[in-house]
């Protein structure tokens, strides 16, 4: 059954601002200016449009990804800008939406942890490899380990209770995660490149 772009990612939207529980599909049909009839025509109850949603939000980044390694000319360039790539949304992400998934979507969870986040593992350990053939990143990283490290950390910035957003800001969090990861691997060469590039905004 085909589901319209729009909706999958105008749903996508309210998802990342107010997180899965609170938005109802009263809400997405009012987002969208169309009626819930005309959604459930596409889709069998909410729990299939998150996934979707998830499915379709997920695919459309691993596309973008996939551009922005073509159009880097190095590995940290390509660190650099898959990062601005992520903080652009992750920066006002609802800091309920990963509990949400976790609790009441398990499906749609599980897709991102067992395919969405093999793409990023395997992402991360190219980029790896590409800096240590070119000198910017040191030559004695193990690349698997360091992407696991990765997604690790990741996940483990966006847990509510080891770091409560009333404490700290996601594009705080988001930042630091991301420095400590390129600072971490980077040679000197590579240090000096990531020091003029980095520009989060």
């Amino acid at each position: 059954m085909f589901v319209p772009d729009k909706l999958l990612e105008s749903t996508m939207k309210l998802f990342l601002k107010y997180g899965v529980k609170s938005v109802s599909m009263d809400d997405i049909a009012k987002k969208l200016g169309i009626s819930k009839k005309t959604i459930y025509s596409v889709i069998e109850n909410k729990k299939d449009l998150v996934y979707k949603v998830v499915v379709n939000f997920s695919q459309k980044e691993e596309q973008d990804i996939l551009e922005i390694t073509k159009c880097s000319s190095n590995a940290v360039e390509e660190m650099v800008s898959i990062g601005n790539y992520i903080f652009s949304f992750f920066r006002d992400m609802s800091p309920g939406l990963v509990f949400d998934l976790k609790k009441y979507h398990p499906t749609a969870w599980d897709y991102i942890e067992k395919d969405h986040l093999v793409f990023v593992q395997k992402t991360i350990t190219d980029n790896v490899i590409k800096g240590q053939k070119a000198g910017l990143y040191r030559k004695d990283l193990h690349a698997d380990i360091i992407a696991k490290l990765y997604i690790g950390q990741s996940q483990l910035i966006l847990d509510e209770e080891i770091f409560p957003v009333r404490e700290f800001t996601r594009s705080t969090l988001f930042t630091e995660f991301f420095l400590y990861h390129l600072n971490g691997i980077t040679t000197d060469k590579g240090r000096k490149y990531l020091n003029n590039k980095i520009d989060f905004k």
